[in-house]
Order: C-alpha cells, then sequence, then structure tokens
C-alpha cells in the first residue's frame, strides 16, 4: 500500500524539476534513487515484506500481508521476464495478455494488470498481492536466480 510522504515543498518542486528533466514522473524518480543506493550497496536487493524460497523445483513467494503463492521454478523465467516486461509499453497488449494467460496455465500464479501496476494472484487462495511496476521489476531481479 502507498505511504505519503512529506516533504517540504522546495524538494517537492526540485522533484518535479528532475523529473521533468529526466521525462519520468517523481516515483520514477525515486525509483532510481533506490536502485542507485541498491547498487552501490548501501541497501541490499532485497524487497522488504517479501520473500522469495526455493524449496526443490519450486519457488515460493511470500508477503507480509499473507499472500503466499508457489510455482514451479522452470516458470521462474517466465515469471520475471513477464514482471519485467509489465513496466515497459507495448504495441501489442494482446501479446502480453496471452503471455500473462499462458503462465497462469502453467503455473498456476496469474499476473494481472491493475492500473499503474499489477497484482499477482495466488493460485490457491485466489488473494491478490499488488505491486506498483517497479517494484514489479525488482521482484523479477530477485526470482531470476531462484528459478537457477
Amino acid at each position: 500500500m502507498p505511504t505519503h510522504i512529506s516533504l517540504p515543498n522546495e524538494r517537492v518542486e526540485q522533484l518535479r524539476m528532475i523529473a521533468k528533466a529526466k521525462n519520468a514522473t517523481i516515483p520514477e524518480v525515486i525509483a532510481g534513487f533506490v536502485r542507485a543506493e541498491i547498487d552501490k550497496g548501501t541497501i541490499p536487493a532485497t524487497i522488504p515484506g517479501i520473500d522469495i524460497s526455493t524449496t526443490g523445483p519450486e519457488i515460493t513467494i511470500r508477503a507480509a500481508s499473507g499472500f503466499e503463492a508457489t510455482f514451479p521454478a522452470d516458470q521462474g523465467p517466465t515469471l520475471a521476464d513477464l514482471l519485467k516486461s509489465a513496466a515497459t509499453a507495448t504495441a501489442d497488449p494482446e501479446r502480453k495478455s496471452r503471455w500473462m494467460e499462458g503462465l497462469a496455465a502453467l503455473s498456476g500464479i496469474k499476473v494481472k494488470r491493475a492500473g499503474n501496476g499489477l497484482k499477482l494472484v495466488s493460485p490457491i487462495t485466489g488473494q491478490e498481492f499488488p505491486l506498483n511496476l517497479d517494484v514489479a521489476a525488482d521482484l523479477a531481479d530477485q526470482i531470476s536466480p531462484a528459478s537457477e
């Protein structure tokens, strides 16, 4: 769930200026800052509140919210690609939709587009886990090594 952070008006205006100069949104500017700090080693690449674990031939995603979904490890690269590609525009939304449906058929985990993000849907409980697109891309980076 999004959290609102209070900043002085001057900082907000500076963020707007940075975003405009980079042809990005303020959330994209902040996400870029966070990724830069991950790359520097200031903070770990893991996502707070989300645990990715591999047990035998399966990968499990657990969130602090209670969401849990398990899927075959061999489908990890497909899910990671889908999560990363969700953040990029595509000239063929029908293809992306078929890819999402195909992943659900193969693994049982479903990915739905939702506003400025997406939702993972547990195959067992039907529980939905919303993700901002840039966090979804970070999750993809966590799933990829678990698939190996």
